[in-house]
């Protein structure tokens, strides 16, 4: 008989409350509801109108989850305008410290984010702390369109383009910058997911499908997406990913399940140059082009499910 350790590579965890972002098959023990769970995707899912930016922008940044993100820099005429996002409308609050897009962020929702990197390609790093932000330690190497993964106090920033694409990969333990070891493929314009001890990078400008997923030492080759794109909205984490949009303006999504990527429903507007939030389950797309600088949001909710067990 297999034995779900030997698929899943864990035993059945005990937690206190369900998990916020289960993956396919995954089971666990909750010890307050005293049951067994499971979660399922279905494979399915749709993306439904959220509420606008107050501000229409591209090339710009994004961190968060669907019902608290955060939208930062961006162009249309460049800017460093910041707008929280509450999962029903947008509210401006202080801006960057200096106006910034094709930049990177990250951060675990609307009060705690980062932001690095940017044109003219800059090293430029600066905290957000749910009112503010501060300039903090500079990236290693001055670069633009950075792949992104992590929270504001562990991050990875990855790829991008400095008078030419770049391999190089660098870690933020919350104080300073390391460089760690390169991507096997110099690239930007990446969509980036998950930590910065298991991130996964897709796809690439000039159309690449090419997925890496980092272990916390080394990059790795899996497979690819199914639509080779760049400049798209990325959400969730490395073995549950959503790549949405991208291209010279694409409706396309995209799942990763950890080992393969799955095309699902399309977004209601086809764009790029667009910034993302969230989940494979619960994501976020907002802003881009064209025309011009969108303030568009859309919502993407998976078909899901958590199952609880019993001995009938």
């Amino acid at each position: 008989m297999t034995k779900y350790k030997e698929v899943k590579g864990t035993n059945i965890e005990s937690v206190t409350s369900d998990p916020s972002n289960p993956t396919n098959g995954q089971i666990w023990f909750n010890t307050s509801s005293y049951g067994v769970k499971g979660f399922k995707d279905f494979g399915t899912g749709s993306w439904a109108t959220g509420g606008d930016m107050n501000d229409g922008r591209y090339s710009l940044a994004g961190a968060g989850t669907q019902i608290s993100a955060l939208a930062f820099g961006g162009t249309a005429s460049t800017t460093a305008n910041t707008e929280k996002y509450n999962g029903t409308s947008w509210t401006e609050v202080n801006n960057l410290t200096a106006t910034r897009y094709d930049h990177s962020g990250c951060g675990a929702n609307s009060e705690a984010a980062l932001s690095f990197g940017g044109r003219p390609d800059t090293a430029d790093t600066e905290l957000w702390n749910g009112t503010n932000w501060t300039e903090v330690n500079n990236l290693n190497t001055a670069r633009r369109n950075l792949g992104a993964a992590g929270i504001n106090t562990a991050a990875l920033g990855f790829g991008g383009s400095a008078d030419g694409n770049v391999v190089a990969t660098e870690t933020w333990n919350g104080t300073n910058w390391t460089e760690v070891n390169n991507l096997n493929t110099a690239k930007q314009k990446m969509g980036g997911a998950g930590t910065n001890t298991a991130a996964l990078g897709f796809g690439g400008y000039g159309g690449t499908a090419q997925t890496e997923l980092w272990n916390g030492t080394n990059w790795t080759e899996v497979n690819d997406l199914n639509n080779g794109r760049f400049a798209m909205a990325p959400a969730g984490i490395s073995t549950a990913a959503l790549a949405s949009g991208g291209n010279s303006a694409t409706a396309k999504t995209e799942s990763w399940n950890g080992t393969n990527w799955t095309e699902l429903a399309d977004l209601g507007t086809a764009r790029y140059l667009l910034a993302g939030a969230g989940t494979n389950t619960a994501g976020l797309a907002f802003g881009g082009t064209p025309p011009g600088g969108l303030a568009v949001t859309e919502e993407w909710n998976a078909g899901s499910e958590t199952i609880t067990f019993t001995d009938a």
